[in-house]
């Protein structure tokens, strides 16, 4: 498949799909449990590894080689540290400063995802053979395995800085994905009243003596034991978001596109400001520069540090800017200022 063409189905996915990603104000603090560093030096390295992996969306290791071959001092980046009690367990919780890091990774070539972050809506049913089955939501506690997986997906949504949702249930709610009309789909009622940029469908149903199967976007092929059930979960979703984060790389000895990006829908000097501050915001771009100014309507002049994917990804997840046209052969972008 050509690269146009591959841009085209993009944009046309952007444009006809509603937006519902969420800024993410902690994407530069990280926390670590006391119990998985040996000290303090140790644990703001493991501190930084981790906002790599935010930073990046993957967890390849090949970008910490790379920021290793730049031999920076990672605990240079360090704004601040402490230890904190969360529930009952102790963390380090580490805050970076972004100004100084992100034009040393942009050095090293990393590829970066803004501070908009996905919001991935999990419906998860889970049959326990013992009464019928339910839906596990946000605002009830059902057993101990439930509230275990609930805690594993907070935990991989603030250590892949994502949301992981699952839905709060009202009665309505539960009456309707409860019913046996064959023709009613409780994935497509989610998926329409719970906003999301990604959906996943589980179904987990004991089949033995502490054995469970796993159905629906994420499964397996054979009955895990009940011990098993947490790990499975943590790996299957890690490549979920492997996947769903990735920002390919620019190949080396290249540089970014040069785009016309208009933004449209002004009405006052408050709103250039905000435009200005959401710009700013978006890691795809190196640097910009006015073409034009009108009364209702910015042109700027943008160089990208990364690929027009990394920039059309980002924008998805603006709640300020709606993309209304991309122009891949003259490079030119069109935005519409959201109130």
């Amino acid at each position: 498949m050509s690269q146009k063409i591959k841009i085209l189905l993009l944009l046309n996915f952007l444009l006809v799909n509603t937006v519902f990603s969420k800024e993410l104000p902690t994407l530069f603090e990280v926390k670590i449990p006391v119990d998985q560093y040996t000290n303090t030096n140790d644990g703001l390295n493991k501190a930084f590894n981790r906002l790599i992996q935010k930073l990046s969306g993957s967890r390849s290791k090949k970008f910490l080689w790379r920021i290793g071959d730049t031999q920076l001092n990672k605990i240079e980046f360090v704004s601040s540290y402490s230890t904190e009690l969360i529930g009952e367990e102790e963390f380090l919780s580490v805050k970076f400063n972004d100004e100084a890091l992100i034009p040393e990774l942009r050095k090293a070539g990393i590829p970066l995802i803004g501070f908009n972050r996905p919001v991935i809506m999990i419906l998860f049913k889970m049959d326990t053979g013992e009464s019928a089955p339910v839906y596990i939501h946000s605002n009830i506690s059902n057993d101990l395995l439930s509230n275990e997986l609930k805690q594993t997906f907070k935990d991989i949504a603030l250590e892949r800085g994502v949301y992981l949702e699952l839905p709060e249930f009202d009665l309505e709610d539960q009456n309707l994905i409860n019913q046996t009309n064959v023709l009613f789909s409780p994935s497509n009622y989610i998926q329409e009243k719970f906003y999301n940029d990604a959906f996943i469908a589980i179904e987990l149903v004991r089949v033995g003596i502490n054995q469970w199967s796993v159905s629906g976007d994420l499964q397996t092929i054979e009955p895990l034991q009940e011990k098993q059930v947490i790990a499975f979960f943590k790996n299957a979703i890690h490549v979920f978001l492997d996947e769903l984060l990735e920002v390919k790389p620019l190949e080396p000895g290249s540089s970014g596109e040069t785009l016309m990006i208009s933004v449209e829908g002004l009405n006052n000097f408050q709103d250039f400001q905000s435009v200005e501050s959401e710009l700013d915001k978006i890691f795809a771009i190196k640097s910009r520069s006015f073409h034009s100014f009108q009364r209702v309507k910015i042109d700027y002049i943008t160089q990208l540090f990364q690929t027009e994917d990394a920039l059309l990804k980002e924008l998805r997840g603006s709640t300020k800017f709606l993309i209304k046209e991309y122009n891949l052969d003259t490079s030119q972008l069109k935005l519409e200022y959201l109130k």
